[in-house]
């Protein structure tokens, strides 16, 4: 959430969102302290809030309604005694730590802003700072110079990416990244009946040889004409809407996890356009079909992944050797002082609080 919240802000560099606290009002003296790098770079309260607050409001409004609360970082959410929020506040300056000492490594790597980039993020502070209320900003206790900064801040991890990451080995063999592409359709013997107490009611034997005996003239249709999405389409045809069979196309390598292992292990076993008998698990019945042992578009897919996972662990293992030659201090006493007994929404509606 963290890091899709800074690229959101990064990308554009505009932030044309409202955030609004609910309930009683709060000030927050921004200009506080909570953090020193190297015992001189100072890194004040207000433009840690700021980025809290955000994430705050970004995840209240992501996975609020999912999870059926409000306030989520007030929240118990692993029953470990300690509120979300505290876990937040920890996380995130992790992540300032990391921005504030590439800050100071940038001009090594040969990374600054250009004016067009510091233009764009005046303008963006300008916007921000236009958007909320002078209540809001009182809470959130951030000013111009504040805001410029963490935008400045997440615009230079953005463009160290590069150079820390530019010894990545890119290349990937066909083999390491090899995918297959098989067509599948599964046939549940999940009970959908219940009985009088709520309890689901198990399909009996019967039931549930009926239904492999239906996925298997599927499969006969399949082999007849070759193509096991058509023959599901034409047993479609017959059925009532309600119990309507998808017949799904997935691409797997040495590494997946999805589709079932029973699948996988089937499918393995198959040259292309071949069919598997029907495969029996726990929960229903497959019939699958080959399309293709390697898959070209989505091996080169699969390659460009391996690759951007290699980049990201380069990246993590360059900045943390970064910040092992940098003193980080956070001031304790000030942190506490950010609490969470008040919600942040952002409103896309610039013209409410």
């Amino acid at each position: 959430m963290m890091k899709k919240a800074m690229a959101v802000l990064v990308s554009g560099l505009t932030l044309a969102v409202g955030v609004a606290g609910c309930g009683n009002g709060n000030t927050v003296d921004g200009t506080k302290t909570v953090a020193v790098l190297d015992e001189t770079t100072e890194v004040p309260l207000g433009e840690f809030n700021l980025m809290l607050r955000y994430l705050q409001a970004q995840m209240e409004s992501n996975y609020g309604a999912m999870m059926g609360m409000t306030n989520i970082y007030s929240q118990d959410l692993t029953g470990s005694g300690t509120i979300y929020g505290e876990t937040a506040k920890e996380t995130l300056m992790d992540q300032f730590k990391e921005m504030y000492v590439l800050e100071a490594e940038a001009s090594n790597y040969g990374v600054e802003l250009t004016d067009e980039e510091k233009s764009a993020i005046s303008d963006a502070a300008d916007q921000f700072l236009s958007d909320n209320s002078a209540s809001v900003k009182k809470e959130l206790g951030v000013d111009k110079a504040m805001t410029e900064h963490l935008l400045t801040l997440m615009t230079i991890q953005n463009k160290m990416y590069g150079p820390l990451t530019e010894d990545v080995d890119t290349e990937v063999s066909d083999e390491e990244a090899a995918q297959k592409r098989i067509a599948y359709v599964f046939m549940s013997t999940a009970g959908t009946e219940q009985d009088e107490d709520g309890n689901t009611i198990d399909l009996t034997d019967g039931e549930k040889a009926a239904k492999k005996q239906e996925l298997q003239d599927i499969l006969d249709a399949a082999k007849e004409d070759g193509d096991l999405k058509a023959a599901v389409d034409a047993a479609n045809e017959g059925r009532d809407e309600n119990s309507q069979l998808t017949a799904s196309e997935a691409t797997y390598g040495a590494d997946s996890t999805s589709p079932a292992e029973e699948v996988r292990t089937a499918a393995d076993a198959l040259a292309d356009g071949e069919f598997a008998e029907i495969i029996e698990a726990d929960s229903g019945y497959y019939a699958v079909q080959m399309i293709s042992t390697f898959d070209e578009e989505a091996t080169a897919t699969k390659k460009d992944s391996i690759v951007n996972e290699r980049k990201n662990t380069l990246y993590q293992e360059n900045c943390a050797a970064l910040e092992e030659q940098h003193a980080f201090d956070v001031k304790d006493d000030v942190l506490a002082e950010l609490t969470f007994d008040r919600r942040y929404i952002v409103n896309t509606d610039s013209t409410e609080e």
